[in-house]
């Protein structure tokens, strides 16, 4: 029988208490971010979706960690994301806070400039908790060996590096549209110092997102069963970060791009730490395997039909303008004529071509524990398992 990475351990009175402190830790990010967007409506009115969306999305970093300190109460990654969710509550606190008190109404609310200073570097740790240190970290809490420490320590030396530059360096808030909020131990003798360590900053930041990634790789190539499925839910939901960063850039140079940035950016967020949650939870932890067939279908499918909507419109619109002598509409109806013909025989033909490779993947014969739970849900529907043999049969498979 398959184990999980980080064995549950016996019920005690520690596991309330990690419990407690997690579930305190939700409490006080939801106050937090009410009071956050209470103060940004005040003085912007209402949020934008993003905004609201990206508070739901910490939340669901902090809810995620709560649940894995409950059932786990050592499990760093369940500590990791309760502490990035109240960084990241603080922060967005401290900055709107900080805008009420020096531009909105100033001198009406104390240490504004306490709070922007603040406000400036409190996300880093959880930025960094997120992007360096919980690849390096997943699924158990663990290095992947002895061998990775130096990459740890690597990333623990640039974060304290990044968050001593931001304490000190002569920035603003003008990136919010604040400019007149200076950072209030800002060092501007030394600006030229604080650029040359950003750009210094940059590429070390890059070399350790790049042993994170190697080092899921790593465990990639080594792991199998259940550890293979919790490290497959963690590439998903950071394959979506990663296109949804890569999107956000382009979107600057192809216009084209700017309609399906900002929902890929809802999406991203919301998917890693349900990834992460779902992994280490091991709730519906196979459903991988199909969600990603999905999603290569549907991205494969969608790439195809944009060129096949692209072609055609320029056919069709060409055809008329040859034939009348202008434009017309009817460009736009014998196009998507054309995809309600062509959408089903594509998407026919590219899951076959999915389903062959991910077999072939698997080797002939090869079963998948999506393939054992199909036919243990039709014998049970059949009646030929009874309740009990059908979920004892359903744990053995799943390894709880």
């Amino acid at each position: 029988m398959a184990t999980s990475t980080a064995a549950v351990l016996p019920r005690r009175a520690g596991i309330s208490r990690a419990a407690i402190v997690g579930w305190s830790i939700v409490a006080g990010y939801v106050v937090l971010g009410v009071a956050s967007l209470a103060l940004e409506r005040a003085h912007v009115g209402r949020p934008g979706f993003l905004e609201l969306w990206l508070s739901v999305a910490v939340l669901a970093y902090a809810v995620i960690g709560a649940l894995v300190l409950s059932s786990q109460p050592r499990h760093v990654i369940g500590w990791m994301f309760c502490i990035a969710a109240l960084s990241f509550g603080l922060a967005f606190f401290a900055g709107e806070y900080a805008v009420q008190a020096l531009v909105v109404a100033p001198g009406t609310l104390p240490f504004g400039y306490a709070a922007a200073w603040f406000g400036l570097w409190a996300q880093l740790p959880a930025i960094a908790v997120v992007g360096l240190f919980l690849p390096l970290l997943f699924p158990d809490g663990h290095l992947p060996s002895p061998r990775w420490r130096p990459a740890a320590f690597g990333a623990g030396a640039v974060v304290c590096l990044a968050v001593l530059t931001t304490m000190f360096a002569p920035t603003t808030y003008a990136n919010a549209g604040y400019p007149s909020i200076r950072n209030p131990f800002g060092l501007d003798a030394y600006a030229d110092v604080f650029n040359v360590a950003d750009m210094v900053l940059e590429p070390l930041l890059l070399v350790v997102v790049g042993f994170g990634a190697a080092a899921l790789v790593f465990r990639l190539r080594t792991a199998n069963g259940v550890r293979r499925q919790q490290l497959k839910w963690f590439a998903y939901g950071a394959a979506l970060m990663t296109l949804s960063f890569l999107v956000s850039s382009l979107a600057k140079i192809l216009p084209v791009l700017a309609p399906v940035n900002e929902p890929l950016a809802v999406l991203a967020l919301t998917a890693l730490p349900v990834a992460v949650g779902t992994a280490i939870l091991r709730h519906r932890l196979y459903d991988i395997d199909l969600i990603i067939n999905k999603t290569i279908v549907y991205a494969l499918l969608t790439a195809v039909l944009a060129g096949v909507y692209t072609g055609a419109v320029a056919f069709f619109q060409r055809l008329f303008v040859a034939t009348t002598g202008q434009g017309s509409d009817i460009a736009i109806v014998a196009t998507l004529f054309v995809l309600a013909t062509v959408f089903t025989p594509i998407k026919n033909r590219l899951q076959e071509s999915v389903d062959h490779r991910v077999k072939a993947k698997r080797g002939p014969g090869a079963r998948s524990a999506i393939d054992d739970l199909v036919s243990l849900a039709e014998l049970h529907g059949r009646g030929i398992l009874t309740d009990e043999e059908f979920a004892a049969k359903k744990k053995r498979i799943l390894g709880i």
